[in-house]
């Protein structure tokens, strides 16, 4: 029974650190919108590499985001076919697997895209130093 218990919430295990990822995340990307709404609101002329920067990193939040709420579906399905599994043992072990490996997958990936990100955040401080 315990070790039923174990199949079941391992996967969950992981949400706790994807749904820090998220929060974070999306604080950075409210504040994002937040500069973006200000310089809309303002009359200041922006250069083209710094306008291109902030698209940039509009982009990025919103695939890393993505792929964050992707990887924490991915991991709550994991756990519902873990459950499943042991209801219905026929349930295959690499299709179960499967989902979490997708989800932990999913979850580099955004933090290859934040990594990125965070360049680009260097470079537009860089390039509002030039003014």
């Amino acid at each position: 029974m315990l070790q039923e218990f174990g199949i079941i919430f391992a996967p969950l295990t992981f949400l706790p650190g994807i749904g820090l990822l998220i929060q974070s995340t999306s604080r950075r990307y409210i504040e994002l919108i937040r500069q973006l709404q200000s310089i809309i609101d303002s009359d200041k002329k922006y250069s083209t590499e710094f306008n291109s920067c902030q698209n940039q990193r509009l982009r990025m939040f919103k695939w890393a985001l993505s792929s964050l709420y992707i990887s924490a579906i991915l991991i709550l399905l994991g756990s519902l076919l873990a459950g499943l599994s042991i209801q219905f043992p026929n349930i295959s072990n690499i299709f179960l697997f499967g989902f979490l490996i997708l989800a932990v997958l999913f979850a580099a990936i955004a933090l290859g895209i934040l990594v990125r990100e965070s360049f680009v955040s260097a470079t537009l401080i860089d390039e509002q130093l030039k003014f």
